[in-house]
């Protein structure tokens, strides 16, 4: 590997992808709801993943890597709960760990870009800039699973506050 490609980065994105997984693991574990579980526990899963590959790389390993799945498996999950009315609660404390996790995400992407414009090794910037485009996915993720939890209540504040006639 290039000079710049060295031991440190790839320690530091190691790092950050298992305390992603740590994150998303905790999150999961304290949700009562199943369909968050397992978006939180498919986030989790594809934080290892990115964690192997990058391990593979800085061996000088050219491994692939296969495009996340969870966003397929999310849509299923919103479907379902809208189709049963089955909106998780998430209290104020869980919505901004919600946002936590987003701009770890939006930090984690943006890192990826960074490292990726300055690998000097093709491959390595070809895979930096997937793992970014996974990233990338990730935030769109979380900010469509805050909107869907949080949607009872504006919709709530909306019905009360907004649409209200002037008499």
């Amino acid at each position: 590997m290039a000079k710049n490609t060295s031991v440190k980065v790839f320690d530091f994105a190691v790092k950050m992808e298992q305390d992603g997984e740590k994150f998303y693991r905790s999150l999961a574990a304290k949700s009562a709801d199943k369909g968050v579980k397992f978006i939180l526990n498919g986030l989790a899963d594809d934080e290892v993943k990115h964690a192997k590959v990058l391990r593979e790389l800085e061996k000088g390993a050219s491994p692939a890597m296969k495009q996340t799945e969870i966003l397929a498996g999310s849509k299923n999950v919103f479907s379902d709960m809208a189709s049963r009315k089955a909106f998780p609660a998430a209290g104020s404390d869980q919505m901004a760990l919600y946002e936590q996790a987003l701009e770890m995400e939006r930090k984690s992407r943006d890192y990826y870009k960074t490292q990726a414009d300055d690998a000097a090794l093709k491959p390595a910037r070809e895979l930096l800039l997937l793992i970014a485009g996974e990233e990338s996915r990730h935030m769109f993720l979380l900010e469509s699973m805050i909107e869907f939890i949080s949607r009872p209540q504006t919709w709530l504040e909306n019905a009360e506050f907004n649409h209200l006639e002037d008499y």
